[in-house]
């Protein structure tokens, strides 16, 4: 019981990553796409647009806790498009979306890449095209690699990739504790039904 209260008085996290072009990399089901998910809701707060592109849509449920009390006008600000196909065809259609639409100020791009394994090149070629024709914020969400060193995790393609920032996100030892890295900034989270807390 004191437990959630003391949750309930810690801060939603929240960063400010106007027009950056990011990729996450995340240990497997720790809560990537529920940080894009909070991203994109802090995005539609501050009345811009966002494009989400997976191969599978975030489920249901989980949209709709993050989402929770986002009115449906604000809500209507999120679109969703399918990530299948070819990878280049897919990014082309997208990026048209978000030149065609106003206001615009993100795009996640979730799971745009196998689990495992280097990226393919056409997938980086198509990544890079992609970033480098953006006016607004982009986040790219994959699985990360193991570390040959200290590092607790690697972002696959983090030297092909043209990209502002790199962020790995990985599970602390209590089920529900994460650390979110941005180069050598760490922050403690937890993560919790209405999204991260710090």
């Amino acid at each position: 019981m004191n437990d959630w209260r003391g949750v309930q008085n810690m801060p939603l996290w929240s960063n400010n990553i106007d027009s950056k072009n990011i990729h996450l990399a995340v240990e497997g089901s720790i809560g990537g796409t529920t940080l894009g998910l909070q991203l994109a809701k802090q995005t539609i707060e501050s009345g811009k647009r966002v494009l989400w592109a997976s191969p599978e849509l975030p489920d249901g449920s989980r949209f709709g806790q993050i989402f929770k009390g986002v009115d449906p006008v604000s809500a209507s600000l999120y679109h969703a498009m399918n990530l299948v196909g070819d990878i280049q065809q897919s990014l082309t259609s997208l990026k048209s979306a978000a030149k065609i639409l106003p206001n615009v100020g993100l795009v996640v791009i979730d799971d745009y890449c196998s689990n495992i394994g280097r990226i393919p090149k056409n997938t980086i070629a198509a990544i890079n095209d992609f970033v480098n024709q953006s006016k607004w914020a982009t986040l790219l969400i994959s699985k990360g690699g193991t570390s040959m060193d200290d590092r607790p995790l690697i972002a696959r393609g983090s030297k092909s990739l043209n990209v502002d920032e790199i962020w790995l996100l990985i599970r602390n030892q209590n089920n529900n504790q994460r650390i979110l890295f941005n180069g050598e900034i760490q922050v403690n989270l937890k993560l919790e039904e209405d999204g991260f807390h710090n």
